[in-house]
């Protein structure tokens, strides 16, 4: 593919971006998964019985967490992007195979959340060529790994100095301009969302927020724009225990006030943390029906690579080109 200074890939506008129920319930359901201890594959033990069909109980799964680095090329700054000693084996050498394909298979979206990580560069503060550069390695790594989106969340990037206007909300445009409509993108509402424009959040599928066990309006939104079609009011941690009352009294609430979803955080082993108290009680104040597990306890497999694995800008660009994505030239 020939290197060009623009890519030909038409702007997305709000209407074209899903934001409806992925499947067949009046809630989407998110979940994150901490991948330095859990395995990925327990968020599909957890099905609905709705008559004599099960379908799943959680709609999206998010890898947390690949982490924003920077690396030093011919005295300029780029940005890249980082997965730690544990994330390494559930995407490369054929991890995701292992952990990924299983999921989307029976019919699970998942996202690869992206956060900092101490290096003083994160989503708020990159120029326009760093914002340019962050979103070819975002495009690429969805399509090296075979994922369905990329979730942001602006936490530990340790800013120093002056943030970017924009740069939040820019990185998000140009990694939509890059994946196209059919990809997911999510914003963990935390850190820096006053930066996305409502333009912007127009190219965002979900948008959570990370106050657990607190029912919050769309109002409460950092981001600029949000509709009720994107807004997950209730996030719960499930590493934590909860009043299963107060939990269906909220579920019910979303689905009254017509909200997209509601997050999970933090799935633990069955055996652990057992979440079906609380997902059941999701499922009943949603009208879902009952809520089945079979198993939800595979102890975490994927082993460790030390090192880690880096993805820079320039294995971004061989890789979209050689690809035949678009991506930017610079």
């Amino acid at each position: 593919m020939e290197e060009k200074n623009t890519i030909t890939t038409k702007e997305t506008s709000s209407s074209e971006v899903v934001t409806k129920a992925i499947e067949n319930k009046n809630l989407v359901t998110t979940v994150y998964i901490e991948t330095n201890d859990v395995n990925p594959l327990n968020a599909m033990d957890y099905n609905i019985r709705k008559g004599f069909n099960n379908i799943n109980y959680y709609d999206i799964v998010e890898l947390f967490a690949s982490n924003i680095h920077k690396k030093t090329n011919g005295g300029t700054v780029e940005p890249t992007l980082y997965l730690n000693d544990k994330l390494t084996p559930v995407l490369e050498n054929g991890g995701a195979a292992t952990y990924v394909a299983p999921l989307q298979s029976a019919g699970i979206k998942v996202l690869l959340t992206v956060l900092g990580d101490w290096q003083h560069i994160g989503l708020a503060n990159m120029n326009t060529t760093q914002q340019k550069q962050f979103a070819n390695i975002l495009a690429w790594a969805v399509y090296k790994y075979g994922l369905d989106g990329i979730g942001y969340d602006d936490e530990y990037a340790d800013y120093q100095g002056a943030l970017v206007p924009g740069s939040y909300g820019n990185i998000i445009s140009y990694t939509r301009q890059l994946l196209g409509n059919n990809k997911y993108l999510t914003v963990f509402d935390w850190g820096n969302t006053n930066q996305i424009s409502s333009s912007d959040a127009a190219k965002v599928n979900y948008i959570y927020h990370g106050y657990f066990d607190s029912y919050l309006t769309m109002a409460n939104s950092g981001v600029a724009g949000t509709t009720s079609a994107q807004w997950f009011p209730y996030s719960l941690n499930l590493g934590n225990y909860y009043n299963t009352t107060t939990v269906q009294t909220n579920a019910a609430r979303a689905v009254s006030d017509r909200y997209a979803g509601i997050m999970n955080f933090n799935l633990r082993r069955s055996s652990d943390v057992d979440p079906l108290p609380v997902l059941q009680a999701i499922a009943t104040g949603a009208g879902w029906g009952t809520v089945t597990r079979n198993g939800g306890d595979r102890p975490r497999d994927a082993g460790s690579v030390p090192s880690g694995y880096e993805i820079t800008n320039s294995m971004a660009k061989a890789g979209l080109a050689a690809a035949g994505k678009p991506y930017f030239n610079i």
